[in-house]
């Protein structure tokens, strides 16, 4: 049925139906008002694989690049690799995106969960891969393109010679950096229950130093998982946050390196306000810039959960003796859950999805944290469907310092909450804020162009680079799960087919 709609599609916009299902990279046609996204994943009728876990990049010269996994190498095979797709300077141009993706691993081994890093010197890419030992279990792998997408070298594993044989799990990677110097974190099982690990390199990743361990109880004795890492403009100051159940309960732990990674001063619980252990604490995200940010939801009001933050103004150093709740509903009634963040010197913006006291479907919240104090109340972002309608989910959150735009995606429900016939598939839509203004009070903005509600969208990532958006996700329209990309100037949208049309043809 998404197949056939399609094609429709393709008719009614006067491209090529086969031309867009083997991976049309044309400039998106504008025909009578509508737009159209951009298939980057290449792969053709004959053999269309399901794409999944998308991941993108933009550096500051505007190049971008895309990785996501598939099982094209091997379609009898369950087994997925790497691939990358990249577009140079214009990113809507046929010649700018590769004739076909790259393979970025060079193993035999399945691979899970990629994270993806760029800047000026190149595309840096890490996940999950089983390759080692006969026990199946993943180890953290790496491997760079430095040549504009063109080629990958041999991919090595982080770890070495720790588990050669791989005889622990190791998951989660998560990757960043600045200049030359690079960062790996990750959870690891090596030691029992799960530690965490991170990785540099100061050469691009061309060697890497051996992983250090940043939780300090003792090692193996609890889990500590899923980190996310943060590195000053000049890498010498870097910041790990996780979960973290040594206690009892998951708590927030951090901690801190101001060697560039070489070695960690010592890790601390910032989720304070309740006892150790007491209430879980999850999905802890970090932030920095003139000031260090951690926020994360939790449990510690009642069944529900709530969004709260912490911060150091001293480069985490030292934090608030109380973390501070964040979304403003009657504490621990409904669900405040999955929040995003950047910071903007001592500024913290934040969005998460809210589905507010009476359980009813999701809207995209966002507030501002001014000198570790949150300004105003929660503004709600999906402004163009009423609230608790839509079910809008997993926000994503960028911003751009020299136009001073700030910018929210996400996932939205609302076509069938306003009667779509085809319905229970999400759209994409964002909303905007230039220089501190208030975000459109009326009408959010469409980031895809396919009909309203047709075909499935997750893994959706988020940049802004000037007075431009640029969006990648994985889509159903084809019938298979399928890599698409779009770009726009900050403040115009995506226009779609009507279903009206659809039904016509």
């Amino acid at each position: 049925m998404e197949r056939l709609a399609w094609f429709a599609q393709a008719a009614l916009l006067g491209c090529g139906a086969a031309a867009i299902c083997s991976g049309c990279t044309t400039d998106p046609p504008v025909t009578d008002g509508i737009t159209f996204d951009i298939r980057i994943d290449g792969a053709s009728d004959q053999n269309d694989p399901d794409s999944e876990d998308a991941r993108m990049c933009v550096n500051d010269a505007g190049e971008v690049y895309v990785v996501w996994l598939d099982n094209r190498a091997d379609r009898n095979s369950d087994k997925n690799s790497v691939w990358m797709n990249r577009a140079l300077t214009r990113p809507w141009e046929q010649e700018s995106w590769l004739a076909a993706p790259i393979r970025v691993n060079q193993g035999e081994g399945n691979v899970w969960a990629p994270d993806l890093y760029c800047n000026e010197l190149g595309a840096f890419v890490t996940w999950e891969d089983d390759r080692d030992g006969e026990l199946e279990n993943h180890q953290i792998y790496f491997n760079r393109t430095t040549d504009q997408g063109e080629s990958f070298s041999a991919d090595d594993t982080l770890l070495e010679p720790n588990d050669d044989d791989g005889n622990s799990m190791s998951l989660g990677p998560r990757i960043t950096g600045t200049g030359q110097d690079l960062f790996v974190t990750w959870y690891d099982g090596l030691n029992g229950a799960y530690d965490i690990l991170v990785a540099s390199s100061g050469d691009a990743g061309l060697t890497w130093r051996d992983p250090t361990r940043v939780d300090s109880d003792n090692a193996g004795q609890s889990y500590s998982g899923v980190p996310r890492i943060a590195v000053s403009d000049n890498a010498s100051n870097v910041w790990v946050v996780w979960e973290d159940s040594r206690d009892g309960a998951s708590d927030v732990y951090l901690n801190r390196s101001d060697s560039g990674g070489v070695t960690f001063i010592g890790d601390q619980r910032i989720d304070d306000g309740d006892d150790p252990g007491e209430y879980d604490s999850f999905s802890p995200q970090i932030c920095a810039d003139d000031y260090v940010y951690v926020v994360w939801h939790d449990a510690r009001n009642g069944e529900g959960r709530d969004i709260y933050m912490n911060y150091s103004a001293d480069g985490g150093e030292t934090w608030g003796v109380a973390a501070q709740r964040l979304d403003t509903d009657q504490a621990g009634l409904g669900n405040s859950v999955d929040p995003v963040c950047v910071a903007d010197g001592t500024t913290l913006h934040v969005a998460w999805q809210d589905n507010g006291q009476d359980n009813s479907g999701y809207d995209i919240l966002y507030r501002k944290v001014v000198d570790g104090l949150p300004s105003a109340s929660p503004v709600r972002l999906d402004t163009g469907s009423l609230p608790g309608t839509a079910n809008s989910l997993q926000p994503r959150i960028a911003f751009e310092p020299n136009t001073r735009q700030l910018v929210v995606m996400w996932r939205d429900g609302r076509a069938e909450a306003q009667g779509a016939q085809q319905v229970g598939y999400e759209d994409l839509y964002y909303n905007f804020s230039t220089n501190g203004a208030a975000f459109l009070p009326d009408d959010d903005l469409r980031v895809d162009s396919y009909y309203d509600g047709s075909s499935f969208k997750r893994d959706h990532n988020l940049g802004l680079l000037g007075n431009r958006w640029y969006a990648s996700w994985v889509d159903g329209r084809s019938g298979s799960s399928d890599v698409y990309f779009q770009a726009f100037e900050i403040g115009t949208e995506a226009t779609p087919p009507s279903l009206s049309d659809l039904q016509n043809q």
